[in-house]
């Protein structure tokens, strides 16, 4: 009985080599609606990036926030 994990490229069946083309046929055009659909609809999330420093306001407690808003 053969080795199947020392299948070597050459023993590649035709078969196997035209099934796979398919799916990386069908994958390319399912990659391109997605851009397709993306370039129609963008997202507001794509690429976006928040970064909140140490010292901001959003990380203060409630009451902090308040003292500041009467401050004012």
């Amino acid at each position: 009985m053969p080795d199947k994990k020392n299948k070597t490229p050459d023993s590649v069946n035709p078969l196997d080599d035209k099934v796979l083309q398919t799916i990386m046929a069908e994958i390319e055009q399912l990659a391109k609606d997605v851009i397709r659909d993306y370039k129609k609809t963008p997202s507001e999330m794509s690429g976006s990036i928040t970064q909140v420093h140490e010292s901001s306001p959003f990380l203060a407690t409630r009451e902090e926030r308040l003292l500041k808003a009467e401050k004012k």
